[in-house]
């Protein structure tokens, strides 16, 4: 059973998840803590002030995660499995979509636009020389959603609507490269090229992805 506080019953908000419901507990930590790190960045979200967001005591925190680590770890596995699956969903209709490209394109800019935690996180944990999640990284997402977008790419060369000429592993790291490197820059990007990374700014950051990888690809 999770552990409880005597003032557990004071702090929790109307309607909010209490220590037995577990699952939801977890669920509302998770989707706090998405929220907050959107706003303002996971570094500058105290765990006390993720548990006063999702609306339980701090130790259903350390229960669920252990620590901010194991908390991050979690959004993460979070976050790329709803990647992973919505990615799967793209190429499983390949057949029936005009062009499922720009819709990779739109579903990388749009998860990184409405999650901005994102990248740093994959950077500093995955992508960084030594990183804690990169060997489950690797195993549970990387190698899964590489096969699959390479092998849409080579559909497509088939199919003549990209060029025969293309390699379809390097044009695989390019379109995620342009559809991920602006938000891993994002604090740059913003200072220098005043740029704001809102709704509009993705929507209109997907089509310019798009056109430019279609008319560099295109047969």
């Amino acid at each position: 059973m999770a552990p409880r506080s005597r003032r557990g019953t004071r702090q929790r908000k109307p309607g909010r998840p209490n220590a037995g419901a577990r699952p939801d507990v977890r669920d509302s930590l998770l989707t706090a803590a998405g929220d907050l790190g959107a706003k303002r960045g996971l570094g500058e979200v105290s765990l006390r002030e993720l548990a006063h967001e999702a609306g339980v005591t701090p130790s259903m925190v350390h229960y669920y995660f252990g620590d901010k680590q194991g908390l991050h770890d979690a959004m993460l596995e979070r976050a790329l499995a709803r990647v992973l699956a919505t990615v799967r969903s793209v190429l499983s209709k390949a057949d029936a979509t005009e062009d499922p490209i720009a819709a990779l394109v739109s579903t990388f800019v749009k998860t990184f636009t409405l999650e901005p935690w994102i990248p740093p996180l994959l950077v500093r944990e995955v992508f960084a020389e030594g990183g804690r999640f990169q060997e489950r990284f690797i195993r549970d997402y990387a190698s899964q959603m590489a096969p699959l977008v390479r092998g849409v790419v080579q559909r497509e060369i088939d199919a003549g609507r990209m060029r025969a000429d293309l390699d379809p592993t390097l044009a695989f790291l390019s379109l995620i490269g342009m559809s991920m490197f602006p938000f891993v820059a994002r604090p740059v990007a913003q200072r220098v090229l005043g740029l704001r990374f809102d709704a509009a700014f993705g929507e209109a950051f997907a089509e310019h992805t798009r056109r430019l990888y279609a008319q560099g690809t295109q047969a």
